[in-house]
């Protein structure tokens, strides 16, 4: 299969993994990491995760909580008073409202802040979010001043309202640098990369490590497969400044397929994989438990889909699967309680507590959401959703 999307040139390359019960049973890394160069594929290449950050930034979270340096109850304003007296926009009648309540910590984690994407907006307010906040990944904008950004942009739900995908954790990655007095990134090496031997995940990839990254892919307008670098219009996947302050909680880790997996492995090990004590098993099934209401799983929607509606809920930054589904994949392998999330440039995973299984896809194709409407880039989920589909088959 991987083969044939490579060949017809819908796919540049892959790396994939299942694991199971301690063991690796399939691992495959097909071909190439650079169109350009046709440097083949290898197993330790790096790749931009893009919102597969958020599993981790979301499990830091709960470091902090264990802890006792936050509870999921506490109000942002705690840290950060300048949320205090936020508007809500309704977006039925265009005007103003007052917050019925602080935002949470939990609403954070759960994407029902009331925050956003500038690319689920339109006119004026996406201008707005743009100037306050600059890039969703790497940003010039200094760490306080995005948080006052925020803070002067209405909300587009009530707290605890609605599910909308957004910048909350990237907030949340910006409130642990706070806390703790140190980097995101140093927060991340020290309680979590360190103790689970992830050597290959950061926010800027050291120069001797450069040459293993993938390249950015990625479809034109004639749905061809390309290496964006060499389209200037279109996003492409630049080195972070040494001295960028602003990291992204939410999108911005590289990192590797070997590594990725040490992460997963908290998912099916209760916490302690390898025998390395990084969570309490309750506080893993408390991020596996799903926190949306009925109604929130109805109109939320990622992308225009309305992915919680039937098969899966959210819990602490991963989706959760609530109901056995035979033929999706996105966010995670359908398996009853199964949790994962995908990221914007290709990657997923899927982790199956019950089965004590991991299934892991990277690769860079970057598909823009204006594309889809045109039928390009369904290529990358037609094949993460036969891979997904094996994958629940053979474990």
């Amino acid at each position: 299969m991987f083969n044939e999307f490579i060949e017809n040139k819908k796919l540049g390359g892959v790396n994939t993994l299942i694991w199971k019960e301690g063991q690796v049973i399939y691992q495959e890394s097909e071909g190439y990491k650079n169109l350009e160069s046709f440097e083949l594929m290898t197993r330790d290449t790096i790749f931009r995760i893009a919102s597969m950050t958020k599993p981790v930034t979301s499990v830091l979270t709960m470091i902090l909580y264990e802890e006792g340096k936050l509870d999921l109850s506490d109000p942002i304003t705690k840290w950060f008073p300048q949320f205090e007296n936020m508007k809500v926009l309704n977006r039925q009648t265009g005007e103003f409202e007052n917050a019925n309540r602080l935002i949470t910590i939990l609403d954070l984690l759960t994407h029902r802040s009331g925050f956003t994407y500038s690319d689920f907006l339109k006119g004026k307010l996406k201008e707005d979010y743009i100037d306050a906040l600059g890039p969703d990944i790497d940003t010039e904008i200094k760490n306080k001043q995005w948080v006052n950004g925020l803070a002067k942009l209405p909300l587009i739900s009530q707290p605890g309202e609605l599910f909308y995908y957004s910048r909350s954790t990237d907030f949340l990655g910006i409130l642990i640098s706070s806390i703790e007095g140190k980097s995101l990134g140093e927060v991340m090496q020290e309680k979590l990369f360190g103790p689970l031997t992830m050597k290959d995940t950061f926010f800027y990839v050291p120069d001797e490590k450069k040459s293993r990254c993938a390249s950015n892919m990625g479809y034109d307008e004639s749905a061809n497969l390309t290496n964006l670098e060499t389209v200037p219009a279109r996003m492409a996947l630049k080195d972070r400044p040494r001295d960028m302050e602003f990291e992204s909680g939410g999108q911005g880790l590289w990192s590797t397929i070997g590594d990725y997996l040490q992460f997963a492995k908290l998912f099916v090990e209760k916490g302690c994989p390898d025998g390395v004590r990084i969570l309490e098993e309750e506080t893993i099934q408390l991020i596996c438990t799903n926190q949306l209401t009925s109604p929130q799983r109805e109109q939320g929607k990622l992308m225009g889909s309305s992915i919680f509606k039937e098969y899966y809920g959210f819990g602490l930054g991963v989706a959760v699967a609530t109901k056995e589904n035979k033929y999706g994949s996105i966010p995670c392998i359908a398996s009853l309680g199964s949790v994962g999330w995908p990221g914007a440039y290709g990657c997923w995973w899927s982790a199956d507590p019950t089965k004590k299984a991991i299934s892991l896809f990277l690769t860079h194709c970057m598909t823009e959401a204006k594309q889809f409407t045109q039928g390009i880039g369904f290529e990358l989920y037609e094949a993460i959703d036969i891979f997904a589909r094996y994958s629940r088959e053979n474990t």
